[in-house]
This record gives structure tokens, C-alpha cells and sequence, in this order.
């Protein structure tokens, strides 16, 4: 915004105090600090992230011990232009989509949303593969097997949704409309910061969920983790003048104040900057020697984390030592900053030289919105900045978001796709079944093709088949397709939704058992999501590899081979998903990041021109945790649908080839011998006769 000389101020400064009360062992805390560094700096690297105002790592003293050190880049008026231009990043306009954005609540979806994925790559991609890709096939073969694949795609895609959507469904109704009614048992294992007197009135009925408050006072949310979050820290210099006007509610002739400090501009009312800028937005960053810098607004900071800053600058020369720190609260709130005073009782001033503001007129870069606080996260076994519920009234933070929340939100996580899932793997096996039955009808009827009964003499008809079947093993297995669509159960809440919530969704979200399951699985190396899917893949291909083991018109050691075949497509595509799935998370994640700045941004931008609406708020959470969903769920698919048939599958034949051609001399030496056998037999007959 402006082309002017800058300096940075960061003074070294003395030890200090703790900064967490916690007691935490070395052994506990994974990063050492050249490691810690390393990771600021590539975070640094990275500016469409807000992972790095979030949580840190490092060594037990060094956490401890560690410097806060106010960040203080001072400028002087220079050119600021009118209106504030957001950066824009690839990748932007797609998420900003109704498309992308119908795709994220149909994610939640997510046996069906799969199953509709497969289908696209059995309808489209993979017969375009079969048909491009030269192969010593014929045109006739190759046909047969993109109508094969478009054939299984799509029974794949009905069989899943039919069999797996009412309970999905009941899931969704349970959710929306019979929550309320859980246990409170339940309700407290789900939700440990509701307070559980504000769910029932005076005549010991339920109320409805929002009229429900929280341990703090705030308005509950079953969105544990609904962070609320602030626009990247802006430093006054480097502003539009849309931001002064719209958000530090302050006008000024910009170009007749260039060249002043902030402390000296004069705004066109006649007033002095410092005397009118409204504070609400205005805030510091703090550095921490290898910790992530803290974006903190005045009005949010933590009493304990200002005196620890207070502390450190008493060693480093720093004005923020002179600073009384009992004058800048008033109880729990922090007063106005021209209120607060130094350690004689005089006006302790402000430098606006060296402040940032938050504003959405300059970036669609969101970190979440702290006050200092850390807590030791015992999962993840590293220190985290606390973070705060969108709930807040007037503008305040809202509720902590504790270690208890974050467990139980993570457990819940694992029980909501229990209950998504148990009904896919459950009829892993009829689905199966349904496929391969449906197929043939499907290729004759639909496709009007059915394979020749003529075969090759060097190929016996039994091997054709079994050839056969292990395609359709290939197209059917890892069929933990899963794609769909959201409706509202208010609005479809029939008998048979309502029958689904109250005996399955209901009776498995109040199952103490279900619930000690979920929070093991949301503990499982990759997540839930992956490790559900491959659960459903191995189930299917399980099935087919029992099944070639037990045909008993194939010969013994062609069984094995298939059977291998078979396992192949499995453990290969499985290792590969798994390996890109994890490459990918960081990118998803940053992904993730930008698309919840995209969201803020717009509902900031409308609760400055008046047009906020709640439907804006709506679900942010859950499409949040779709991009997650959509990612996973199309390399599984992907490698799974497409990688396995078009490039495993020949690989696993090639194998399968040469432990044929191994066994083949066997079989050619044996003949010959039982040859001679019979000869030497007949000739002894034949003498035997002679004789007599």
C-alpha cells in the first residue's frame, strides 16, 4: 500500500517466568528447537496458512523461559490508497464456487459421495483408459471391458445408496431434530461444556437446543470446534483508507498527513488520530523465541500473558515496562488503551506507530482469534494457544475451547462415522453379491453385448471365466463407494427417516459401547475416514479371494494364483492411497485454511454492510471437515477405481504369468512320465497274455 522506509525494533530480553503452570516432561514435547525453527520458518513461507497461530512446539525450558517480545515496526504515514485490495491465490475462484461448495455438503455423505466418484471413473475415465491405452487385446475385448466398468460403476453407485442412505438419514434426523431428547448421560459425553441446568425448564421439561447455554454463560453450539477467527494483523502504514474509515472509524485527508507519525495525524473533523481510532480492531504481535507468533487484540489479551510481556521489556529498555498493568483492567475487561496509565499514575501512551489492525478489507487470511492463553494438548503432546467458540456476546471471546472439548469433539468425529459406516460394511457383501449378479443382465439388456462363448483353443473356457470373474472382482472390490446427497430431515422426515433416528442413530449415539469404539478410532493412525474405507475394501476382496480359492472347477494351483491376483489389488492400492493421502495433508490442510478465510471474509464483509445472515454461519464447520473428506476420498477412489484396473491389475497378471510359466516345465515333465507309465503297463499286460 505504501513506499516508505521501514525499521523493526525487536529487543533482545531478559529470562522470565513461566508462561504455563502446567508441569511437562522433556520426554513429553516431540520438537527440539533447531527443529522448532525450522518449521517457523517454512510457516513463514506460507502465508494462506493460520496453522502458525495456533499451536507450537518445543523443549519444556524452552517454553518456559521463553522471551515475549512485542513486535514493533514503526512507519510513518505514506501513500494509502482508497480501497484495500485482498490478496488472491490459485485455487480461489474454485472454492469460492456454488459447486465446490454443494460438493462439501454432499461430502458429508460420505459412503455415497465415494460411491458416486467411482462411478465417474467407471463411467468415464477408466473406459477412456481401455480404449486409448494399446493393449494386446482386440477392439471387441476392449469394449466389453469399458462396458464392464461403466456397468459396475453404476450398480455400484444404486446398490450403495440404497442400501446405505436411510441410515444416514436417521443419523441426520437424531442431529437435527431428536438431540435434545438424548440421554444427559450422553449429552455429557458429547458435549462436556453444556450446562446441563440450562437444558430443562422450570417444569423439568426439555427446552429446545437454542435456549441451551454453556459452562461459561454463552450460547451452546454443537460445533465444539467452531474457532472464531480474525484477519491477518495488518500494521496501520500498510492499510487503505477504507479500513480507517470502516473499521477504525476515523476519515482523514491521507495525502496532506503523509509523512507524519500516527501519533501526530489530524483527522478532517479536526480531531487528533490517537484521540478518535476506535480500538476495537487494533492489536500487537508477540514473538516468542521458537515459539509461533501470537496476533493478539488489546481487548482479548490474558491478564497473566500481559504480565509476562510487562516483565520481559523490564530487561530490554522497552516503554511496555513502564506500562501498570492493574490499570488496563477493569475486573476481566480491558479497558480503553488511552485510560491506561504508567507506574507513577500518568497516561501511559500508545506508539500507533508501531500497532496493527484486523481488517477484512485487506486479506482473506484468517488465524484464529486468541488472548495468550496455552494449554498442553495430551494428544498431540504440544503446546497450543487457546482458542475461543464463535458464541461470544457483544463481541467478546466466547467460550474456551478446552482439552475435554477437543477430545470429545474427536471422539464424536469417530462415532459419526461409525454410524455412517457400520450399514456400508454390514452389507459389504450383498452389495458385492447384487454387482456381480446385476452385470450380465446389465451388459446384455443395456449394452447389448454379451462375451462369446468361442474361445482360443490354447485358452480353456474355465480359464476364460475365471478371467472373467477376477475383472468384476477388480471392479467390485474396494467398492466402499459412498456419495450422498443432503436433504433436510424436518422437511423428509418421514416414517421411515424417524424410524431409522429413533432405533438405529439414536440407540447407537447413547451406546456406551459405541462410544469407547469411537474414541479408539479417532485415535487410528490416518483417521477414521481412511481407515473405514480400506475396512470396506478388505471385506469385499476378502470375499472374491474366498471365492476363487473355493471354485472347484479351476485347478489347484490356478486358484493360488488368482487368489494372489487378487490380494495384490488390495495391499498395493492400499499402501499407495495411504502414501499420497499423507503427502497430501499439509496442502489439504493449508487448502482448508484459505477456504475458512474465503468464508470469513464474506461474513465479515456483510456484518459491515448490514446483510449478515445466519444462513452465512450455517454448517462452516462440517464443509471445513469436507475438504478433509473430499481429498481422502478421492485418492482412495481414484487408486482404488482407476490405478488398480488400468496399471496394477496388469501388473499383478504379469506376476500371476510368470509363477504360470514356472510351474509349466513341472507339468510337462510329469506327462511324459505318466506316459511311460501307462506304456510299461500295457506292455506287461500285453506279455502277461502272450504267456499264458
Amino acid at each position: 500500500m505504501m513506499k516508505i522506509h521501514t525499521t523493526q525494533n525487536l529487543n533482545s530480553l531478559g529470562r522470565m517466568q513461566s508462561t504455563n503452570s502446567s508441569t511437562i516432561t522433556n520426554d513429553e514435547i516431540r520438537l527440539n528447537y533447531s527443529e522448532q525453527m525450522r518449521k517457523q520458518k517454512l510457516l513463514h513461507a506460507q502465508p494462506d496458512s493460520y496453522e502458525s497461530g495456533v499451536s507450537f512446539k518445543g523443549k519444556e525450558k524452552l517454553i518456559k523461559d521463553s522471551k515475549k517480545v512485542i513486535v514493533a515496526i514503526n512507519k510513518k504515514v505514506g501513500e494509502v490508497v482508497k480501497e484495500g485490495q485482498p490478496e488472491r491465490i490459485k485455487g480461489d475462484k474454485m472454492m469460492d464456487s456454488p459447486f465446490f461448495h454443494t460438493l462439501l455438503r454432499v461430502a458429508e455423505y460420505e459412503n455415497v459421495a465415494q460411491a458416486a466418484m467411482a462411478a465417474i471413473v467407471c463411467i468415464a475415465l477408466r473406459p477412456a483408459a481401455i480404449m486409448l491405452i494399446p493393449t494386446k487385446k482386440n477392439k471387441e475385448d476392449n469394449i466389453f471391458a469399458s462396458a464392464h466398468s461403466m456397468a459396475s460403476g453404476s450398480v455400484g453407485l444404486v446398490t450403495t445408496a440404497a442400501f446405505t442412505v436411510p441410515f444416514k438419514k436417521g443419523h441426520k434426523y437424531v442431529m437435527d431434530v431428536m438431540l435434545k431428547d438424548l440421554q444427559a448421560k450422553t449429552l455429557k459425553r458429547l458435549y462436556p461444556h453444556v450446562n446441563e441446568k440450562s437444558i430443562i425448564n422450570k417444569d423439568g421439561l426439555r427446552k429446545e437446543i437454542k435456549e441451551w447455554v454453556d459452562t461459561s454463560g454463552n450460547k451452546f453450539t454443537s460445533d465444539i470446534k467452531d474457532v472464531a477467527k480474525l484477519p491477518d494483523f495488518k500494521h496501520l502504514g500498510d492499510v487503505s483508507a477504507q479500513t480507517f474509515k470502516e473499521v477504525l472509524k476515523v476519515d482523514a485527508d491521507w495525502a496532506a498527513q503523509k509523512g507524519k507519525s500516527f501519533n501526530d495525524v489530524v483527522l478532517k473533523d479536526g480531531r487528533q488520530l490517537y484521540d478518535a481510532i476506535d480500538m476495537s480492531r487494533l492489536g500487537f504481535v508477540v514473538k516468542e523465541n521458537g515459539i509461533n507468533d501470537a496476533q493478539i487484540l488489546f481487548k482479548d489479551i490474558d491478564k497473566e500473558y500481559l504480565e509476562k510481556v510487562i516483565n520481559d521489556a523490564k530487561n530490554s529498555g522497552s516503554k511496555w515496562s513502564d506500562l501498570d498493568i492493574n490499570s488496563v483492567f477493569d475486573g476481566k475487561n480491558v479497558v480503553d488503551f488511552r485510560n491506561w496509565k504508567d507506574m507513577s499514575g500518568k497516561q501511559w501512551k500508545l506508539d500507533l506507530d508501531e500497532i496493527y489492525v484486523s481488517s477484512p478489507f485487506e486479506t482473506a487470511n484468517y488465524k484464529p482469534r486468541i488472548s495468550g492463553k496455552k494449554r498442553f494438548d495430551a494428544k498431540d503432546k504440544e503446546f497450543k494457544f487457546t482458542t475461543y467458540q464463535k458464541n461470544g456476546i457483544n463481541d467478546k471471546l466466547g467460550t474456551e475451547i478446552t482439552n475435554e472439548m477437543v477430545e470429545a469433539e474427536s471422539a464424536n468425529e469417530g462415532l459419526f462415522k461409525l454410524i455412517t459406516w457400520l450399514p456400508d460394511l454390514a452389507f459389504r457383501v450383498p452389495i458385492a453379491a447384487t454387482t456381480i449378479a446385476l452385470i450380465p443382465w446389465i451388459l446384455k439388456h443395456a449394452f447389448h453385448l454379451e462375451k462369446s462363448k468361442n474361445v482360443k483353443k490354447e485358452q480353456p473356457a474355465v480359464q476364460k471365466e475365471l478371467e472373467n470373474i477376477k475383472t468384476a472382482n477388480v471392479s467390485s472390490a474396494n467398492n466402499s463407494l459412498a456419495f450422498k446427497g443432503k436433504g433436510n430431515p424436518k422437511e423428509t422426515g418421514s416414517w421411515f427417516v424417524r424410524m431409522f433416528g429413533k432405533y438405529y442413530g439414536k440407540k447407537l449415539m447413547e451406546s456406551e459401547t459405541a462410544g469407547k469404539v469411537s474414541k479408539e478410532l479417532s485415535k487410528v493412525w490416518g483417521g477414521p475416514t481412511q481407515l473405514l474405507t480400506t475396512l470396506g475394501s478388505l471385506i469385499t476382496s476378502s470375499v472374491y479371494v474366498q471365492q476363487t480359492l473355493t471354485k472347484k472347477d479351476l485347478d489347484p494351483e490356478r486358484r493360488k494364483t488368482l487368489a494372489l491376483n487378487q490380494a495384490l489389488c488390495f495391499v498395493i492400492p492400499t499402501i499407495a492411497a495411504y502414501s499420497v493421502d499423507r503427502l497430501l495433508k499439509n496442502w489439504t490442510k493449508k487448502r482448508e485454511y484459505r477456504f475458512s478465510g474465503l468464508q470469513e471474509r464474506k461474513i465479515d464483509m456483510a456484518k459491515f454492510e448490514g446483510k449478515a445472515t445466519a444462513a452465512m454461519t450455517k454448517n462452516l464447520g462440517d464443509k471445513l471437515k469436507g475438504i478433509r473428506l473430499l481429498t481422502s476420498l478421492t485418492i482412495f477412489t481414484f487408486i482404488y477405481r482407476f490405478a488398480t484396473p488400468v496399471i496394477i491389475t496388469p501388473l499383478a497378471n504379469a506376476i500371476s504369468n510368470k509363477l504360470n510359466e514356472r510351474n509349466k516345465p513341472k507339468q510337462i515333465a510329469l506327462q511324459p512320465a505318466v506316459n511311460t507309465a501307462k506304456e510299461v503297463e500295457l506292455k506287461s499286460m500285453t506279455n502277461t497274455k502272450q504267456i499264458a
